[in-house]
């Protein structure tokens, strides 16, 4: 929350017991070499916090799709294409899974004598 306010046609913002000029394109970064800091509430709702906390996992990907586009285009072009069949495959499997489910649910009686549920 700024509390800024006009001072002689200037734009400025108190901090502490002075007043500074704000431009409104200013941008403030922080960053912490903790690997999980831990903020108070009054200070996290007033900022917005990014994590960019890379995995052996995710920096062995990045690495891989790195060498791999400049030595091997098509490939890398493969592998994506693949990664993006797959996140398909997951969301409709998952579509299917919850179908099921809501099937049994409301079925009545038994499962097996219900012609829906087996097909």
């Amino acid at each position: 929350m700024r509390q800024t306010f006009m001072k002689g046609g200037r734009l400025l913002i108190r901090l502490g017991d002075n007043d500074i000029d704000y431009d409104k394109n200013f941008k403030f970064y922080m960053t912490t070499k903790l690997p999980n800091p831990h903020y108070v509430p009054e200070i996290i709702i007033k900022v917005t916090l990014i994590n960019f906390t890379v995995t052996p996992q995710g920096l062995e990907d990045q690495l891989l799709s790195g060498v791999t586009g400049l030595e091997r285009p098509e490939l890398e072009e493969q592998r994506v294409q693949l990664i993006v069949h797959i996140n398909k495959d997951r969301i409709s499997m998952q579509q299917i899974e919850d179908k099921i489910l809501k099937l049994l649910y409301e079925s009545e009686g038994n499962i097996l004598d219900n012609e829906t549920l087996i097909n």
